[in-house]
Order: C-alpha cells, then sequence, then structure tokens
C-alpha cells in the first residue's frame, strides 16, 4: 500500500472531544471535518486550539521546493517538526527526495506509512534498532535508509550488530561533522580520517556522504553570525573534500547534507555545486541534500527573523514564507486594567524559542481588532497566559484572542489534531500527528 493509500486511510478515524479543539459532545470522521462549517474566529471550536493555516502551508511547499530546484539542491525535510504523515505525503508530492528523522521510533512511524526513503540524523547504536532496520531493507530493496557515523568505536559495533542478522545488509552511512561544544559529530579531520577509515574496514557499512548541522553556530542574523556559519560549513567543505582525495567514499552518488531552517542559504553557498562539483570531489558526483523542517509551517518568531525566505531575505528574492501557525485562546479574567489572563498555556502552544504573541482579538459581535501594537505576552504557565495591556484596551472575558508562535517543533508535538482553515478561519480539514 502506497503512502497515499495509507494517508488516505487516515480520514476514517473518528474524532471527539479527547483531541483538543474538536467541540465538546462532538463525534465527526476525519474525512467530514471541513463539512461542518466550524469556524475558529467564531468559537466553534473548543479552546485552547492551535490551528494550520491551508493555503499557507501549500504556497511554503512550493516555495521550498522551487528554492531546491533553482539551486540544484534536494530536500529531506525533518519529519520530527511535525510526525504528520498527511505533511509528509504533501512534501513527498512536493518534490522532497526523503524525509529525515531523529529517532529510530520516527523512522517506525514513516515506515508504517510507506515512506521510501529516510535519513537518520543520528547514529544507530542501540542494537534491536538496528536490527529492525535490517529487516527492513532486506525486505524491501526499493527501501532507501542513511543514518550517521561519528565514532570508530561504535561504527565496530554497528557492524557486529549487522553481522549477526545473517541478513548480509549493507548500510549506507554519512559522516557526521559536529561543532565544538555542540552536538555528535567529529570535531577535526584527523578523527573524521579515522571514522571514514573505520567505515572502509567494516564487512557492512559503506561510506556515501557527510552531515552537518549549522544550526548550533549562531542564534542570530548579524554579520558575525552568518560570518561563523559560513566558516564552519567551510571545515565541513575541507572534510568532504579530504575523504574524496583519501578514496574513502564508496559510492557513485556523495551526499552532502545539512541545513537547518535559519541558515539553508549559507548552507547552498559553501556546499551547493559551486563549492563540492565533480573535480572538487575527484570526479564524483555530489547531490545538496537541505534537511529544513520548519518551512511547512514557518512561524512569526525565530523563523520569521532568521530565515532567508522571510526576515533575512534579500531583496531580490521573489519567494517567501508565510506563518501558517496560529493559537487560539479565550480571555478568561481581566483581572487589572493592565493584565487580561489569557485560557492557553505550556501545555498548549510552544514557549522555547519565544513566547506566544497575541495579534487578534475576535469579538462575540462578529469584530476583529488588531492588538499587536498594545498587547504582550509577559508569563506563560500551564494552561494560562498572561497579557499586559495599555490600559485603555477593550480585552474582556470571552474574547478570542488569536496568537502567532515561534518554533514549528514545539507546536505540533502537543496535539494530536490541528484543524485546517482557510482565509476566514473557517475548518476545512484537519490533520493528525503521531508523537
Amino acid at each position: 500500500m502506497s503512502l497515499v493509500e495509507r494517508v488516505e486511510g487516515l480520514r476514517d478515524t473518528v474524532l471527539d472531544d479527547t483531541y483538543k479543539g474538536i467541540p465538546l459532545g462532538a463525534t465527526v470522521p476525519l474525512g467530514e471535518i471541513g463539512r461542518r462549517g466550524w469556524n475558529a474566529a467564531r468559537g466553534d471550536l473548543a479552546l485552547p486550539v492551535t490551528t494550520l493555516h491551508g493555503p499557507r502551508v501549500e504556497a511554503n511547499l512550493r516555495g521550498m521546493a522551487e528554492y531546491c530546484a533553482r539551486h540544484g539542491a534536494d530536500l529531506a525535510p525533518h519529519g520530527k517538526t511535525t510526525m504528520a504523515p498527511q505533511l509528509f505525503a504533501r512534501q513527498l508530492e512536493h518534490g522532497a527526495r526523503a524525509l529525515t528523522a531523529a529517532t529510530p521510533t520516527q523512522v517506525a512511524l514513516m515506515r508504517r506509512f510507506g515512506v521510501p526513503r529516510i535519513i537518520l540524523a543520528n547514529q544507530l547504536v542501540e542494537p534491536a534498532a538496528l536490527r529492525w532496520v535490517a529487516g527492513e531493507l532486506a525486505a524491501d530493496p526499493e527501501f532507501e535508509f542513511l543514518c550517521l557515523v561519528d565514532d570508530a568505536a561504535a561504527v565496530a559495533a554497528m557492524d557486529d550488530v549487522l553481522a549477526g542478522t545473517g541478513l548480509g545488509v549493507s548500510l549506507p552511512v554519512l559522516l557526521e561533522v559536529g561543532l565544538a561544544g555542540g552536538r555528535g559529530g567529529v570535531r577535526s579531520e584527523a578523527s573524521a580520517m579515522a571514522v571514514a577509515e573505520a567505515v572502509r574496514g567494516a564487512r557492512h557499512l559503506r561510506l556515501t556522504g557527510v552531515e552537518t548541522y549549522e544550526g548550533l553556530v549562531a542564534s542570530g542574523g548579524s554579520a558575525a553570525d552568518l560570518a561563523e556559519v559560513d566558516g564552519f560549513l567551510a571545515g565541513v567543505a575541507d572534510i568532504a573534500r579530504l575523504l574524496a582525495d583519501k578514496g574513502l567514499y564508496d559510492t557513485a552518488e556523495v551526499i552532502v547534507t545539512a541545513g537547518g531552517s535559519a541558515y539553508f542559504d549559507r548552507v547552498v553557498a559553501a556546499l551547493g555545486g559551486a563549492a563540492l562539483g565533480g573535480a572538487a570531489l575527484g570526479g564524483l558526483d555530489a547531490t545538496l541534500v537541505l534537511r529544513s523542517g520548519a518551512y511547512v509551517t514557518h512561524d512569526s518568531g525565530k523563523y520569521a527573523r532568521l530565515s532567508p525566505l522571510d526576515g533575512r531575505r534579500a531583496t531580490d528574492e521573489p519567494l517567501r514564507l508565510r506563518d501558517a501557525l496560529t493559537g487560539w485562546g479565550a480571555v478568561l479574567s481581566r483581572p487589572q486594567e493592565d493584565t487580561a489572563i489569557v485560557g492557553i498555556g505550556k501545555r498548549d502552544v510552544p514557549y522555547d524559542a519565544g513566547l506566544p504573541q497575541p495579534h487578534t482579538v475576535y469579538r462575540a459581535d462578529g469584530s476583529r481588532h488588531d492588538i499587536s501594537p498594545v498587547a504582550e505576552t509577559v508569563k506563560v504557565m500551564d494552561q494560562h497566559t498572561l497579557l499586559r495591556l495599555d490600559p485603555g484596551t477593550a480585552l474582556r472575558p470571552g474574547d478570542i484572542v488569536a496568537f502567532g508562535l515561534s518554533h514549528p517543533c514545539t507546536a505540533f508535538d502537543k496535539l494530536k489534531l490541528l484543524p485546517v482553515v482557510d482565509d476566514d478561519a473557517t475548518v476545512v480539514d484537519a490533520v493528525l500527528t503521531f508523537f
């Protein structure tokens, strides 16, 4: 059964008010949710809830596909951002080469829905998970899987587990290049060579490329931040060339992969065809694979500031990502003239990369008002958000407040269901998540 068929099967899922947002007492199959006429701004959904803006999601999918095509890069977006098979299918339909996972459990979920190509952006060190992957590869010759290596001893242990399966599987791996003080990855050319040599000596692993994540290098968009990112990526390119010079790749196509959602333009410049073309890698074909995941919904915080298709967008760049996430909560109390309490909190919306910020209030009379100049989130608690207001702000209990959110990864993981809305906030569909 194909990914599309399995995703279509989700439309029979029966939704009730155990899913955030479904009106109290309601029961509806996923495939019929868009026929109910529910409207988030009108208060038809049980609050709090987070919605996706359908037209913006579609525009973001198209925009990132166009960006990659223009720069000769492939895309293997991080599925951990959404863990939503319906969105996986849309990403692949828009030309994504593969999906990226962060854990073996995420790999298993992707396989359950028939994803044909997966990159695990970590070392695969758990023997049981390694045996499971070997079984998947042996059972399905069309399945393509890559994981990372950064330690010679781990390479030997992985090789022993694979040998013990008796399946004869040859596992392609990418050398991870890391940042001092960061997460995984080799820290020097010497350690890169040692790990690559260990892979060459293994019976069931072969080196097919290089991987890194530049998002830990900097946290801003200043010239100094970008210079740090560029310097780090130049070192990654040096290692990629070194491995080619030493004949350590065992593949016809070298994969070079990086690219979070903030600096993928710097990745294109440092690791794309102009930098790592065939001549630079000893005549080997090289493919740059970006792994940006947040582009699907973008946001109104961290990535709005840092994305090369938004806050750092060049004046001649025609593409632009749009924020497609909205948190909705009802005003519960106006205990002080300069304070309002809204019923939405840490269990509902992200707060790790910037607090949710109010931008629009919807009233029972159907009116809507921009409150972004006069209201600010100052504290988020488990189920409450405290707004600081200009004293004259007209905001009262029962009003519905829409919030811009920062960091999609920690928006999706709080929800089993995200209603999809149109430009008028009418629910037209919904997306299920599997965390």
